[in-house]
C-alpha cells in the first residue's frame, strides 16, 4: 500500500463543524462554518495504535456524492473523491488487526475469502468494490481490511477486550416508525467515516447515510423509505470468510423497497459473523439477528431496543458477550427503561433523550477516558436518527447530547414508479 504521512497529524482539538454539499445541511447553531479549518476532517485519521484519539464531536464531516453509469464507474468515482482517506482507513484496520495478534497472512486469507463470498452473492457489488480499490491505488485484498473488517476481527482472541458497541432504539407504528442509534467504536477511528449520497444504478434506489472510507454503505436510509442500523453480536462459532456484513448493508440500502424485502436480502447472504440489523420502513421496525447458524427476525408494536447480545431464542444458543467486561445488558436496560411510559415520538429526533446517558457512566453515550489504553478507547462516533415515512436520515458526530452542534440531514425523493 502507498505510504502516507501520519494520518492523525493536525487532528487534535478544534470545534465541531459540518461540511456539506447538495442533499445535506448543518443544523442551526453549528459552531463552525462549513469547511472551517478549526475542525479535524473525517477521513484524515486512522486506528494507529498509540495515537491520541480524535474527539468524535470535533470531527469536521465530509459528504461524498457517488454516482456513475455502472458499478465500475461508480466505484472509480468514489475513489476519485477519497483515495488517500480510503488507504488510510485500511491501514488503520491493519494496525488494529496487529493489535489483536491477527497475522498479515490471516488478514489476507480472510479478506480474500470474504471477497470471494461477495462476488458469488453480489457480482455487481464486488465489481464496485474492486473499482474503489483500483481507483485508490490498492489491491482489492488490501481494501478487504475495511470492507470485511468485521469478519476478519472474528480471528481475534475472544478473551481480549473489545470496544463497547452500539445501542439502538426503535418505535413501530403505522406510518410513523422511527429508529435511532449510537455508533460506538474505537476512538482512533473517529475521523475515518463520511456522510454520503449514492445515486442509483438501474434496478436500485438512491440512498444516503454514513459509511467508513472504502465501504459502499453502512447505516442510512434509501429513497423507498427503508433504513438500516447495525449492532455487532458475538457467537462462539463466528468465523471469517463470509459475505461481509457491511456489504449486506450496502446491498440492502441499494435494493430493498420494503422491510420485508430487506429481511429476505439479509437471509440470502452467506454470512459467518454475528450481527443484528435493525430495518425500518414507515410501518415497521424489524430486528434481524444473524448468527453463524441462521437468522431470526422480530418486530413488535411500540418500543424496541437492542445492544450487543442475542435476544431471540431461535439463534441465541452459542451467543457470548463481546468481552468479559461487556455491559450490553445494562445498556439495554437503560434504553428500554427510558422507553417505559414514553408516548409516541414526534419524529426520530425525539429518540435522542433515550440514548443520552451521562458519559461518565460509560453506558450508551461513550466518551473514552483520557488514559485508556489502545483497544479500550470506546467512543460514540455518530448519533443516527431515521424517519422512514419522511425518507429522512439525520446524523451527527459524537454523543447524542452533542447532536445539536452539527447535524447532516438527507431527505430523498421517492423512486419513480415503473409503468
Amino acid at each position: 500500500m502507498t505510504s502516507l504521512p501520519d494520518p492523525l497529524a493536525g487532528l487534535r482539538g478544534g470545534q465541531a463543524g459540518s461540511q456539506t454539499a447538495d442533499g445535506s445541511r448543518p443544523s442551526a447553531g453549528s459552531p463552525a462554518a462549513p469547511g472551517s479549518p478549526a475542525a479535524p476532517e473525517a477521513g484524515r485519521g486512522s486506528g494507529r495504535a498509540g495515537s491520541a484519539p480524535v474527539d468524535a464531536s470535533q470531527v469536521k464531516t465530509t459528504t461524498l456524492h457517488v454516482h456513475g453509469a455502472d458499478a465500475r464507474s461508480r466505484g472509480l468515482q468514489r475513489a476519485a473523491q477519497a483515495a488517500a482517506r480510503i488507504r488510510a482507513t485500511a491501514r488503520g484496520y491493519d494496525e488494529l488487526f496487529a493489535h489483536y495478534d491477527i497475522s498479515q497472512r490471516q488478514v489476507r486469507e480472510a479478506g480474500h475469502a470474504s471477497l470471494d463470498a461477495l462476488r458469488a452473492w453480489d457480482p455487481e457489488q464486488f465489481a464496485e468494490v474492486s473499482a474503489v480499490a483500483t481507483g485508490s491505488g490498492m489491491q482489492v485484498t488490501d481494501l478487504a481490511s475495511t470492507v470485511a473488517r468485521t469478519e476478519i476481527l472474528t480471528l481475534a482472541d475472544k478473551s481480549r477486550p473489545q470496544p463497547s458497541e452500539c445501542s439502538t432504539v426503535g418505535w413501530q407504528a403505522p406510518g410513523a416508525s422511527a429508529a435511532a442509534q449510537t455508533w460506538d467504536w474505537h476512538a482512533e477511528f473517529a475521523a475515518c467515516w463520511h456522510y454520503q449520497r449514492v445515486s442509483a444504478l438501474p434496478g436500485e434506489v438512491d440512498h444516503a447515510g454514513f459509511a467508513e472510507y472504502g465501504m459502499l454503505g453502512k447505516i442510512g436510509m434509501n429513497a423507498a423509505g427503508v433504513g438500516v442500523i447495525l449492532n455487532i453480536l458475538n457467537h462462539r462459532d463466528d468465523a471469517p470468510g463470509g459475505v461481509p456484513v457491511h456489504a449486506v448493508l450496502a446491498g440492502l440500502l441499494a435494493r430493498a423497497r420494503t422491510a420485508a424485502e430487506a429481511v429476505e436480502l439479509i437471509r440470502s447472504a452467506g454470512t459467518t459473523s454475528s450481527s443484528v440489523l435493525t430495518v425500518v420502513d414507515p410501518d415497521t421496525v424489524v430486528m434481524v439477528e444473524i448468527s453463524p447458524h441462521g437468522t431470526a427476525a422480530h418486530s413488535q408494536p411500540g418500543w424496541a431496543g437492542h445492544t450487543n447480545h442475542f435476544l431471540f431464542p431461535e439463534v441465541a444458543e452459542g451467543g457470548i458477550p463481546l468481552s468479559g467486561t461487556s455491559r450490553s445488558e445494562e445498556r439495554l436496560a437503560s434504553v428500554t427503561g427510558r422507553c417505559e411510559g414514553a408516548g409516541p415520538p414526534a419524529d426520530a429526533d425525539a429518540l435522542i433523550p433515550l440514548l443520552a446517558t451521562d458519559p461518565a457512566a460509560g453506558l450508551v453515550s461513550q466518551v473514552p477516558a483520557p488514559d485508556a489504553p489502545f483497544g479500550k478507547r470506546t467512543a460514540t462516533l455518530v448519533t443516527v436518527r431515521l424517519d422512514p415515512a419522511l425518507r429522512r436520515a439525520r446524523l451527527s458526530p459524537g454523543i447524542p447530547q452533542y447532536a445539536h452542534r452539527a447535524t447532516a440531514e438527507f431527505v430523498l425523493d421517492p423512486p419513480e414508479r415503473a409503468d
